[in-house]
């Protein structure tokens, strides 16, 4: 309740400031945002006070769009990609995922307790804590979670969900979709700083764009194929002794393992026995 409750209210609040600061309405089609681009270009031209106005209120949306993960920011990605240039709507837009996503995290804290006792939730999230365990003993949970962040076919609301339930640091969390959001975002900025030329927004998500994210997120896995023998030669560098893949695995295979955050169990030890 809580959760639907901020959801709820902070629609009203950004969709009247919209409204109120500006003029204008969420866009839900393309048509609006050729629209609303024009209408918004004019703003930013005549002052900085104009500039302020839309670069806050795009923010405002954009935030509470990501932090509850409301399908449709290609329209606002195009819209930032016209108001700002390729390269400052590529950076602002990605700053804003993030920044949305970290909201996301910080809701998922208040919700988290009646969230991972659906048996379904629980099952979805004990293996990626085993994973991301691994991760951490090897020294790739960035690489993980920007891998995770590149590839286009993730669930990026259950990583936004279930990331402080796993004890993930907020910094990895941050950064890793700061850049991982990058190329989309910049494709859309690209397609944006052209919008009027746009008939659809086929236009822009096609094959191709889901090749080239694929391309790019098995990239991001070079650190973490090679991570545990980048972490043995610098360990045999610095004259450390090496971690041993029985110690690792011993760590790793345990089947009661809870998810704790600030002290208290997040995850039913029972739950491996249920799925």
């Amino acid at each position: 309740m809580i959760f639907v409750a901020i959801g709820v209210l902070s629609l009203v609040f950004s969709i009247s400031l919209a409204h109120v600061v500006l003029d204008i309405g969420l866009p839900r089609t393309l048509e609006d945002v050729q629209q609303t681009a024009l209408q918004l270009e004019e703003l930013i031209k005549n002052s900085w006070t104009g500039y302020g106005s839309v670069t806050f209120v795009f923010a405002v949306l954009y935030l509470w769009q990501q932090a509850f993960s409301i399908p449709g920011s290609v329209l606002l990605n195009l819209l930032a990609g016209y108001l700002y240039g390729i390269t400052m709507g590529t950076v602002w837009t990605s700053l804003l995922t993030a920044g949305g996503a970290t909201l996301a995290y910080g809701l998922a804290i208040l919700v988290g307790e009646p969230l991972i006792r659906v048996p379904w939730f629980a099952r979805k999230a004990e293996p990626l804590n085993r994973q991301l365990e691994q991760e951490r003993q090897t020294g790739g949970l960035f690489w993980w979670l920007l891998f995770a962040r590149l590839f286009p076919f993730s669930p990026y609301w259950f990583i936004n969900l279930v990331s402080p339930l796993l004890d993930i640091p907020v910094s990895p969390f941050f950064w890793s979709t700061f850049f991982g959001s990058m190329p989309y975002n910049f494709i859309c900025a690209q397609a944006g700083d052209v919008l009027g030329d746009l008939t659809s927004t086929s236009d822009i998500v096609s094959v191709s764009l889901v090749l080239k994210l694929l391309i790019v997120s098995f990239i991001s896995l070079v650190p973490v194929i090679w991570g545990k023998a980048i972490q043995q030669w610098t360990r045999q560098i610095m004259g450390l002794p090496p971690v041993l893949d029985v110690d690792l695995e011993k760590s790793l295979n345990n089947d009661d393992v809870e998810l704790t955050i600030n002290g208290y169990s997040r995850l039913p030890n029972n739950t491996s026995n249920a799925a």
